[in-house]
């Protein structure tokens, strides 16, 4: 009878984090700007809402890079490094549009930063 109760509550564990995954939250708030894929110059990039989207507006881009050589204890190694700029195209459903390379090297994983600071 336990391990069906810890199977059960695995389960249910589970259930949960994967209808996260496809939240409209999952995709505003963790997946929002990141570059999915990377053919030559043309990308696809998760917007979060198609709905807002500005066609042809140029963003930055940034790369979570991580330092090894950290000495200070409690400093975090890792650091955004800009890496280059993108221009939103047209969408291709609810939360990805796709965008062409304008200057750097961007690669899958690289964030554009639709808000800047």
């Amino acid at each position: 009878m336990k391990n069906i109760t810890k199977l059960l509550t695995v389960l249910t564990v589970s259930l949960f984090l994967l209808g996260g995954c496809a939240s409209q939250l999952y995709h505003d708030y963790i997946m929002s700007g990141q570059v999915v894929t990377a053919k030559g110059s043309e990308l696809v990039v998760c917007v979060a809402d198609t709905s807002n989207l500005e066609q042809n507006k140029v963003y930055d881009v940034y790369r979570a890079v991580y330092d090894d050589n950290v000495i200070t204890e409690g400093e975090s190694g890792y650091s955004r490094e800009y890496v280059g700029k993108v221009r939103l195209g047209n969408t291709k459903d609810e939360h990805f549009a796709n965008a062409t390379i304008v200057s750097g090297q961007v690669m899958p994983n690289d964030i554009v930063e639709f808000n800047a600071k």
